[in-house]
């Protein structure tokens, strides 16, 4: 996959407990995800990062999942492996090129590989997969790896914008999103502006003293909703409902 998250990764956590997603925000993602799986035990998160939703829903479940979690960032899979231990089967992939997967009862995604961002007026699927050829690979390999019937889950956020926070110890996050084709401006819902507005550019960076310690740059693919939802029953995922509390939208297996 091309949006690696190495150059980022050891500041990840840090860049989320500032309040970019703090904690309680990935407690909030499982509970409702933990209430979505019902009685489904065997669970693939796709994109499962440094662990932290993993880790939640860990404790909130108990022993009762069996949950395996895929990243094509072997720095985020060491970083999963110290939080998560061997309670999880964590395997470094890139879904859109894996094919041999185990049957689940459901798969989710909590900003990582795919995930629904959302303005006043509508919602939008976004992807860390720039190229429609990879998603409908990936998205097809999903559908083969989970059982009919099972659940397709994506996170439901707020658009990215550009923004400056500091983190402890002296450091400062930067992000700065631009439309693809364009060389300043944000995205508003993921969905607006620029010459290419189905593609944005994302830049982060850490910074101490002005010194940049860390540099990434991801490219996402936007599609608006009803494109969306037409790409995933193209490969085996029929929209189902958002939850009540706007967390999640959920698509089923066919």
């Amino acid at each position: 996959m091309a949006n690696s998250y190495t150059a980022l990764s050891q500041y990840y956590d840090l860049i989320v407990a500032s309040g970019y997603y703090d904690y309680g925000a990935y407690d909030a993602y499982a509970r409702t995800l933990l209430a979505q799986l019902g009685d489904h035990r065997d669970v693939l998160e796709v994109g499962v990062g440094s662990g932290l939703v993993c880790e939640r829903l860990l404790e909130l479940s108990g022993a009762r999942l069996r949950i395996t979690g895929i990243d094509d960032t072997a720095s985020m899979i060491a970083q999963a492996r110290a939080r998560l231990g061997h309670r999880v089967e964590l395997i470094r992939h890139d879904i859109a090129e894996l094919t041999a997967l185990p049957a689940f009862d459901a798969a989710y995604s909590v900003a990582r590989v795919w995930y629904e961002v959302e303005d006043a007026a509508d919602t939008a699927l976004c992807s860390h997969l720039p190229e429609e050829s990879d998603d409908v690979r990936a998205l097809k390999n999903l559908a083969a790896a989970v059982r009919p019937g099972g659940s397709l889950l994506l996170a439901v956020q707020q658009g990215h914008r550009t923004f400056q926070r500091p983190l402890p110890g002296g450091l400062v996050y930067t992000q700065e999103i631009r439309m693809a084709g364009s060389t300043e401006g944000g995205m508003e819902g993921g969905t607006e502006g620029g010459t290419e507005g189905d593609r944005y550019v994302k830049d982060c960076f850490v910074r101490r003293a002005g010194e940049v310690l860390a540099h990434q740059r991801r490219r996402f693919r936007v599609y608006p909703q009803d494109r969306a939802d037409q790409l995933l029953a193209e490969c085996g995922f029929h929209f189902e409902a958002g939850t009540g509390d706007g967390l999640l939208r959920q698509y089923l297996r066919t």
